[in-house]
């Protein structure tokens, strides 16, 4: 199975790859993620979820509340799915906001070889 990617580059000669579909990686390992590919905005969101998820699960633990705790527990399985699923989606709009344009395919890289 192929993945595509579609590369970016910014005026300033700095490229990054954005892959199609669902991120792994920000399913799993969420805002260390943003930190990994220096999305602070992002960055920011994903821990501010987080928080507001795990007090909400801390409350109704802590209440003994069943459906508070089946209602936390599919708030957090489906910022997970959202967040693995729109990741990429978050990513290339951040490159594009920062002026990076996709590099049509075959184009030169400005390396005179």
């Amino acid at each position: 199975m192929q993945h595509s990617a579609t590369l970016f580059a910014d005026d300033a000669g700095r490229y990054a790859y954005v892959r199609a579909g669902f991120s792994w990686s920000a399913l799993f390992l969420g805002w260390l993620w943003a930190v990994a590919k220096r999305r602070w905005w992002l960055l920011l969101l994903m821990l501010a979820m987080d928080v507001c998820l795990w007090f909400g699960s801390q409350l109704a633990s802590e209440l003994r509340l069943a459906p508070m705790l089946l209602l936390m527990a599919v708030a957090e399985l489906s910022y997970l799915l959202a967040r693995g699923w729109y990741a990429n989606r978050w990513l290339e709009a951040s490159l594009r906001s920062h002026g990076y344009k996709p590099v049509a395919p075959g184009a030169s890289t400005g390396d005179a070889r």
